[in-house]
């Protein structure tokens, strides 16, 4: 019986240990998905011209400007693409809050900005596909 209790005490030790490493190098799941942001890929009404929006909070929007180039990632396609995008505006103030946090603890709403990015046309491409752009590509 004591084994049995040791056992468990070690796996759950190696398991804390494991959670630990992996928020510490930031590849927990929660990282991951704040570091991805998805948006649907648009065209423009008159031109055959392709568009992302993506919401970016606070804290990651002054690391983009216009005309930057960022990749745009397609993760669904049978063969994941990439394309090169550029970044045509960034939203002068936030659109939306998207998280409601408690006034009680003194904390305030997170801001999210609005970001356009245009993407090349390709055969590949659809509008309505999900388009993703990882922040920890960009650079400053």
């Amino acid at each position: 019986m004591r084994s049995k209790w040791g056992l468990y005490i070690v796996i759950m030790l190696i398991i804390i240990l494991a959670g630990g490493l992996l928020i510490a190098k930031g590849t927990d799941a929660v990282s991951q998905a704040e570091n991805n942001k998805q948006g649907v890929l648009n065209t423009e009404p008159d031109t055959a011209a392709f568009y992302v929006d993506l919401y970016i909070p606070e804290s990651q929007i002054e690391r983009f400007h216009a005309d930057q180039k960022v990749n745009v990632h397609f993760p669904y396609l049978e063969q994941p693409l990439a394309k090169e995008g550029v970044v045509t505006s960034v939203a002068p103030s936030p659109q939306f809050a998207n998280m409601r946090m408690s006034r009680e603890k003194g904390q305030a709403d997170l801001s999210m900005y609005l970001l356009r990015i245009s993407v090349p046309a390709s055969k590949d491409l659809l509008p309505g596909m999900t388009a993703e752009v990882q922040l920890d590509e960009i650079t400053d």
